[in-house]
C-alpha cells in the first residue's frame, strides 16, 4: 500500500467552518506522521463549491507529512455531501483506496498505521471500518461503547470475526462508515454514494458493496 487519499468534503464556507478544518487537518497531520513512519503516503484533498483555496492552504503546515494538498473546486449544481465525496473519487484520489473525514471530525493518529497490515493481508477486502467510539458529553475521557463491535462477537460473526457479508449487515443496521477506509475501484464499481438517500447513505453503501461481493472487515480497538 503506497498510499491513501484523504477526502474532505465542505459545503459552504465561514469562520466556524474555518475554525473546525483548522482542528480536522492538525489531526489528519498526526495521522500522517504515523502512517509515514510505514511508508505510507498520505494525499489530502479539500473539495467544496467556491472555496478559499489560499486561505486553506495556510491553515496547517503540511508540506513535510502530506505528500500532497489539494483545494478542490467543485463547480457542479451538486454539492451535497455524497456527490462532493463522489466528484473528489472519481476525479482527484490517485490512490487504490481512499478515506473520508467530515470537516467537524477528527482522526485517531494511529488509525491508518493500524488498518494498513490488515489491508495488506486482506487483498480481497474492500472496505476497512474502524471501532466508532461514542462518548458521553459528560465524561468526555469515557467511551459509553463502540459502534461495529458487534462484528467481534462470536454469537454474530458467521464466518470469521471481524467481517460482515450481506447476511450480517442485513441482520444488524447500526454499523457506521465513519473512517472507513474504501478501496476505490470497488467504490467506483458499487455506483458511489447515492445522493438521493439522505441520512444512511453509508450503510447503504456497504449493502451494495456487499452484495456485488465485497468484503468488510471491521478492524479491532486502535
Amino acid at each position: 500500500m503506497k498510499g491513501i487519499d484523504i477526502v474532505i468534503p465542505v459545503h459552504k464556507y465561514d469562520e466556524n467552518v474555518e475554525a473546525l478544518l483548522t482542528r480536522c487537518l492538525a489531526s489528519i497531520k498526526d495521522m500522517a506522521i504515523e502512517a509515514k513512519n510505514i511508508n505510507v503516503n498520505t494525499d489530502v484533498i479539500v473539495v467544496g463549491p467556491s472555496l478559499p483555496s489560499e486561505n486553506i492552504m495556510k491553515l496547517i503546515d503540511w508540506s513535510d507529512e502530506f505528500t500532497s494538498f489539494n483545494v478542490v473546486d467543485n463547480t457542479s449544481d451538486a454539492t451535497d455531501f455524497c456527490s462532493q465525496v463522489n466528484f473528489a473519487v472519481k476525479e482527484q484520489c490517485s490512490n487504490d483506496y481512499f478515506m473520508v473525514v467530515e470537516y467537524d471530525d477528527m482522526v485517531t493518529p494511529k488509525w491508518v498505521k493500524s488498518a494498513v497490515p490488515y489491508i495488506l493481508q486482506k487483498k480481497k477486502t474492500s472496505v476497512f471500518l474502524p471501532l466508532v467510539e461514542v462518548y458521553d458529553f459528560s465524561s468526555p475521557n469515557m467511551p459509553i461503547h463502540y459502534i461495529n463491535e458487534i462484528a467481534w462477537s462470536s454469537s454474530f460473526a458467521e464466518k470469521e470475526l471481524g467481517s460482515l457479508n450481506l447476511d450480517a449487515l442485513t441482520t444488524y443496521c447500526n454499523f457506521n462508515v465513519t473512517g472507513g477506509i474504501i478501496k476505490k475501484n470497488e467504490f467506483l464499481k458499487a455506483g458511489g454514494y447515492k445522493p438521493s438517500i439522505k441520512l444512511s447513505f453509508g450503510y447503504e453503501l456497504l449493502m451494495r458493496m456487499a452484495n456485488l461481493y465485497s468484503e468488510v472487515f471491521i478492524i479491532p480497538k486502535v
